[in-house]
């Protein structure tokens, strides 16, 4: 069994210690390091790049090293260039061995070439930012025993990014000078690559194909030929320096604490990595590492965190805040959660190092929530309004085509204005569909609710489809007319929606309290409506929009008369924990102008500031618009991860629209990073200025900006001159953008996880 973060550590040497070769900017073969300026490649490979001469084989020949990093950093141009200045060593292929017709062989032939280069590539920055050497494999003699055991495979083949693959199969040939392996699938510029072991171990160098099976040669023998030979104190030296720590240990040492601390930041901060690979525009089905470090596909935040749901009890400490974070921003904004996961993860890592010392777990909360503060404000101060939310939607999905079409669907409907995205029965988006929609400042009023079958268990949102609407004043009854009423409704298989004015604890609120009885069937979705000025007018306007009949005192409609004749009813219902959203209802459209006709005249008449107000409001329930889109995709399959894409640019876009907005990219965050006090050590302050520059980190690698590139943005102190910087800008002019409201709640959601992260791990304890 093996840990994310020693899965994550071999990775990661790989990419370090692991080049391409190159003649003529052509790959020829994949090399490795195995000491200072030190690189072992195969044999075939360095003779084939100069011709079947042989002459000065390392003439013009370069190692290309990916400068990515354990932070997923990358250097100006994503590579570090260094020549290959001598041959040291060399062994040409056995007879047998697969290499070119004509090559020179030898019988006891190992097909390695032993090369100096000019100079060892340079140092990189470890995940916390720590500068420490680039480090090499120890190629050492000590005979290693095979087993079918899968070995790791890192090679280029000629390709500009490394690959890596799992052997099957593995075994030692009869000779016991060559192992044969399948599963590797490899090409040209294969040759030369390492095969390694779990713990991180180099065993042998792959050669070629061979029969159906790939072949290496066992390290220890290359090893023994080169310690024998002229030049056997260079790899003496390496041998006997003292080892580098392991990319593990340097995690284990930075990073976490020991005992159950240790394990919760090691979930943290895989579900963060999982959760980053989804950070910016991306399709759905995004390849993202999985808890056991092997890629996984994924479509939002939610199913990231069930890959994670069967973690063990130390890593769910740090797993359970983070993707309650992501839960939180699904739930409240319904766009960000990424966002929100990738701080809060950057967040627990970078404070888990203080846990069991002098600062306290509170000290450490408190620091981070002034610094939050602190960002907070430098984010409302660099905030535009947002008369168009295009860019928004474009950085919020790589589907150029739902980012146009949600984008005009957010203008249609206006910043508070309602909008639904619902599965289509084409491929394409359809043109948006204006109605009648309103939004509710009140949540699901009894808990019993979050169980029922409409309930989403990731955001906890109600959702009804043609419900039946029951509108409710605390009005006197024993409960027992609405009792039929529901087994009714039970039995024709309808939900049923209470909107009310009455509080549980009105003395005369006894129909409501009938409403919360399990005992007496499925408890039906109850929302209080907060009443205003004009009592009862939230009722009247929700019975002109959904065709209800009000049940009032001075309704004349008595409890058990007509029951089901009172009932309205709406196409859609979405209800969360602070908001019920209404699309659509039996409402009859002339008493609805006559309604909207008289609450604008009698606002014209009207000389009080209080009751103009109070009409305004009246006025915007009345005439507030749903816009529903019908969401298209190529195949079933897609449907649903496009449509509920389509759902979080939605989100974002109105977001921006009542918010304003912030630059994407992770800048607006960096920008924010920049605006606090410099030179501070308190732990909070340093994990809250780590974090914020963590998404711009994200996003930098993956779109392959330099690594100076980014050292230079995040070093600058000041947030103004950083205001001119445009790394994002794409080929039409076009920049990121976020939802100002967006990320300020993501910030939000992170702390709150920082928060609950410290309160249980700071107290479990960490020895």
């Amino acid at each position: 069994m093996q840990s994310i973060q020693e899965s994550k550590a071999v990775l990661t040497a790989a990419e370090q210690q692991v080049a391409r070769l190159e003649r003529d900017g052509i790959t020829v073969a994949t090399g490795f390091l195995v000491g200072p300026a030190l690189l072992l490649t195969a044999g075939h490979a360095v003779a084939l790049s100069l011709g079947a001469s042989g002459a000065e084989p390392v003439r013009g020949m370069t190692a290309v090293f990916d400068h990515r990093d354990g932070t997923g950093w990358s250097s100006a141009g994503g590579w570090e260039r260094v020549r290959l200045a001598e041959l040291l060593d060399s062994s040409p292929p056995a007879a047998n061995d697969p290499v070119p017709e004509g090559m020179r062989t030898a019988e006891d032939g190992l097909d390695f070439a032993f090369v100096r280069l000019a100079g060892h590539p340079s140092p990189v920055r470890d995940a916390h930012g720590v500068l420490r050497p680039r480090g090499y494999y120890r190629l050492s003699d000590e005979e290693f025993v095979f087993t079918a055991e899968g070995l790791y495979l890192f090679h280029y083949s000629q390709r500009v990014t490394p690959d890596h693959a799992q052997t099957q199969r593995t075994r030692l040939g009869e000779d016991g000078r060559r192992v044969r392996y399948r599963g590797a699938n490899t090409l040209d510029g294969a040759s030369g690559s390492p095969l390694v072991t779990r713990a991180g171990r180099v065993v042998a160098l792959h050669h070629g194909h061979n029969g159906g099976w790939n072949q290496g040669v066992p390290a220890a023998l290359i090893a023994e030929r080169i310690l024998a030979g002229p030049h056997a104190g260079s790899l003496r030296g390496a041998l006997d320096a003292p080892p580098l720590p392991s990319h593990a240990d340097t995690f284990r040492a930075v990073a976490a604490p020991a005992g159950d601390g240790s394990a919760a930041v090691r979930g943290a901060t895989a579900v963060g990595e999982a959760m980053g690979a989804l950070l910016g525009p991306h399709r759905p089905h995004a390849t993202v590492p999985g808890p056991d470090g092997e890629p996984v596909r994924a479509a939002d935040a939610r199913q990231v965190a069930g890959y994670f749901r069967d973690a063990g009890p130390g890593q769910a400490l740090g797993i359970g805040p983070v993707v309650e974070a992501a839960r939180t921003m699904a739930a409240s904004a319904g766009d960000g959660a990424v966002t929100a996961a990738v701080l809060a993860a950057a967040l627990i890592r970078e404070t888990a190092g203080h846990l069991g010392t002098d600062t306290a777990p509170r000290d450490i909360i408190r620091q981070a929530t002034e610094a939050g503060d602190v960002a907070r404000a430098a984010l409302a101060a660099m905030t535009v309004p947002c008369p168009r939310p295009d860019g928004v939607a474009r950085s919020a999905t790589a589907d150029r085509e739902l980012a146009e079409a949600v984008s005009a669907a957010a203008l249609l409907a206006g910043p508070d204005g309602v909008l639904v995205c619902e599965p289509g029965a084409t491929r394409d988006v359809e043109r948006p569909v204006p109605g009648h929609g309103l939004r509710l400042p009140a949540g699901n009023a009894f808990p019993y609710t979050a169980d029922t079958p409409e309930t989403d268990p990731w955001t906890r949102h109600i959702r009804l489809v043609r419900p039946y609407v029951l509108l409710l004043d605390p009005v006197t009854g024993d409960g027992e007319a609405f009792r039929r009423l529901r087994g009714r409704l039970a039995a024709e298989g309808s939900p049923l929606l209470v909107l009310t004015t009455a509080d549980a604890s009105d003395p005369r609120a006894g129909l409501l309290r009938s409403l919360g009885d399990p005992a007496d069937g499925p408890v039906p979705t109850v929302v209080r409506v907060p009443v205003g000025p004009g009592r009862l007018d939230p009722l009247r306007a929700l019975a002109v929009l959904t065709g209800a009949t009000a049940l009032t005192a001075d309704s004349r409609v008595l409890p058990g008369a007509a029951w089901f004749d009172v009932l309205g009813r709406a196409e859609l219902a979405v209800v969360s924990g602070s908001e019920t959203v209404l699309v659509g209802g039996h409402h009859d459209p002339a008493a609805l102008r006559r309604w909207i006709a008289s609450t604008r005249e009698l606002r014209s008449l009207t000389d009080s500031g209080a009751e103009r107000a109070a009409l305004d409001a009246h006025l915007a329930w009345l005439t507030s618009r749903a816009v529903t889109l019908a969401i298209g995709a190529d195949t079933a399959a897609d449907l649903v991860p496009r449509t509920a894409a389509a759902a979080r640019v939605a989100h974002a876009a109105q977001a921006a629209l009542r918010s304003g907005t912030l630059p994407g990219g992770g800048l607006a965050l960096l920008r924010a990073r920049a605006a606090l006090p410099p030179g501070s050590e308190a732990p909070g302050t340093h994990a809250v200025r780590a974090a914020l520059a963590t998404p711009f980190r994200v996003l930098a690698a993956r779109t392959g900006l330099g690594r100076d590139e980014v050292e230079r943005l995040c070093a600058v102190a000041d947030p103004e001159l950083l205001a001119g910087e445009r790394p994002f800008r794409a080929p039409d002019g076009g920049e990121p953008e976020d939802a100002a409201e967006t990320v300020l709640l993501a910030l939000d959601a992170a702390l709150a996880a920082l928060t609950a992260f410290l309160g249980t791990v700071g107290t479990v304890g960490t020895g």
